[in-house]
């Protein structure tokens, strides 16, 4: 799976200056507003999964289009908007799949293909453009789609079952825990994002920094988990208090309103018996 980064990694060599510092800087900071505010922003940001899902559906799938590209995206931010809470935890159920998958299915993935693949790349020294960048990204993803497709035919019944148990747990905890899952799973996806905008600014540099992450796995990887961990705290810390505040007035405001309409029925009851 680290062979399809780095394939990736090369890639980026030949993306111009522009598309790789202005795509690295909007991704470091649409990651830092997932990372730690993304449980007080995910309606915006389930709309925008939602949006950039249809989006990808009405272009590659429906066909280029632009009505119906235009609205499959409407109708998919409408529908991410309406199940927001419910789209988090299987989201979040996914992103732990995939996790799982990414470290277990390693052994598994032809070693012979990304080598012909880091080939190419190196022969290729030619700044490519935005058109050009569009089409070697999606020649890009539907290669590793295949790859992963044919390192999933060889994985056994066992590590399968492995890989689908924190997805079940996620689910388990989302039902029991929403919140703590839901920010678990922003400050994950948020430290992904942080992590790939500064890969995308550090390839610009020629630094090889998923080669950097593959030699040190263990230093990258504890720096993931505090990310993660301190993302998810400092997210129930700052917004789950406003949520309790607003239930607790709510709460206030109709006992009051329940007082005001009994005190009026006593006073017309003791006008009469005094009548």
């Amino acid at each position: 799976m680290l062979e399809i980064f780095q394939n990736f990694e090369r890639m980026t060599g030949r993306f111009s200056t522009s598309i790789l510092i202005g795509s690295g800087v909007v991704l470091l900071l649409l990651g830092l507003c997932i990372w730690l505010s993304g449980l007080a922003l995910r309606k915006i940001l389930i709309s925008i999964a939602g949006l950039a899902g249809g989006i990808v559906v009405g272009l590659f799938v429906v066909g280029r289009n632009i009505f119906s590209t235009s609205f499959l995206a409407a109708l998919a931010s409408l529908i991410a908007l309406i199940f927001q809470k419910v789209l988090c935890v299987l989201l979040a159920a996914a992103l732990a799949a995939a996790i799982a998958f990414t470290i277990l299915a390693e052994p598994y993935f032809e070693q012979a293909e990304t080598t012909e693949a880091r080939s190419e790349m190196s022969d290729q020294t030619t700044k490519a453009g935005l058109g050009e960048t569009l089409q070697e990204l999606k020649t890009f993803g539907l290669e590793a789609g295949e790859k992963i497709k044919q390192a999933g035919t060889k994985i056994p019944l066992h590590i399968w079952a492995i890989i689908a148990a924190p997805a079940v747990i996620i689910l388990v905890c989302g039902v029991l825990l929403w919140r703590c899952t839901t920010a678990l799973f922003f400050s994950v996806t948020g430290t992904m994002v942080v992590f790939l905008g500064m890969i995308l600014l550090l390839s610009y540099k020629g630094t090889e920094p998923v080669s950097h992450i593959r030699s040190k796995p263990f230093i990258f990887a504890a720096v993931f988990l505090a990310m993660a961990a301190f993302g998810t705290i400092v997210q129930l810390l700052l917004f789950c208090k406003g949520s309790k505040k607003e239930k607790i007035t709510k709460i206030k405001s109709g006992k009051k309103k329940g007082k005001d309409k009994i005190e009026p029925e006593k006073i017309v009851e003791h006008d009469w018996r005094s009548a």
